[in-house]
């Protein structure tokens, strides 16, 4: 009985260190990460947290490759540092901007820098967000631009949250109604002046003294033919009440 057990102890310890083995492929070895920017100009394109852009890429050398997703940081910066080098077709998915065409991108070990130059639909500028005191309301002042000619407004909005993925997936509900604006999609002047606020003492639930806030402007394209299409948005403010 004493040598059953020890012979089938003997098995499973050889079947154990047999699936512990190393394989022979090597990993990553490479990392790829740069920007996604306005072609014109060549200021960061801001990304939302969730529903942002993604990064499709798809590796060479596969009957049927699998898409590898990678994600954007909301200031419109990306990074992976667990590639493998090789030649990879690229897409950008989910933009807040035109879509360009599949991109045939190499992919060398070590460092790659990679700027993906775009057109907006929406070019947020002139921004302007503070806190009036007096009034004890936060107050955004800005103007639009759009993409290319065909493109109309159809809302802008000021997020209030209380860390920096602020956007139109995290926000606070705001009452008092100064901070939303929507459009029958109208025309883009740049000329225009846009205003939104928010009233802290109607909102004094979401809002403490002494604690650190963050505001960014949001504004949605009415454009067709491009499939879905999100928000723009401006860098984030952030305001210490």
């Amino acid at each position: 009985m004493k040598n059953k057990i020890f012979i089938t102890t003997l098995i499973c310890f050889l079947i154990a260190t047999a699936s512990c083995k190393k394989d022979n492929f090597k990993g990553p070895d490479s990392a790829f990460f740069g920007t996604i920017k306005d072609s014109t100009g060549g200021g960061l394109i801001e990304q939302d947290m969730l529903n942002g852009t993604n990064i499709e890429a798809y590796e060479h050398g596969y009957a049927n490759p699998t898409a590898l997703f990678w994600g954007c940081k909301i200031n419109g910066e990306f990074r992976n540092n667990m590639v493998f080098a090789n030649t990879y077709d690229l897409y950008l998915r989910n933009g807040n901007f035109f879509p360009i065409t599949k991109m045939n991108v190499e992919i060398k070990q070590g460092d790659n820098v990679f700027d993906f130059l775009v057109v907006p639909y929406l070019r947020i500028k002139d921004v302007d967000i503070k806190w009036d005191k007096t009034a004890n309301k936060i107050i955004a002042s800005f103007k639009i631009e759009g993409g290319k000619s065909m493109v109309n407004l159809k809302r802008i909005a000021l997020y209030a949250w209380s860390d920096i993925y602020v956007g139109d997936p995290f926000k606070f509900a705001i009452q008092g109604g100064g901070d939303v604006q929507a459009f029958i999609p109208s025309i883009l002047l740049y000329s225009t002046s846009y205003t939104l606020s928010i009233d802290l003492n109607a909102n004094n639930n979401s809002f403490k003294s002494g604690r650190n806030y963050f505001f960014r402007i949001g504004a949605l394209a009415d454009v067709s033919n491009q499939g879905t299409v999100r928000y723009n948005y401006a860098p984030y403010v952030k305001i210490t009440l």
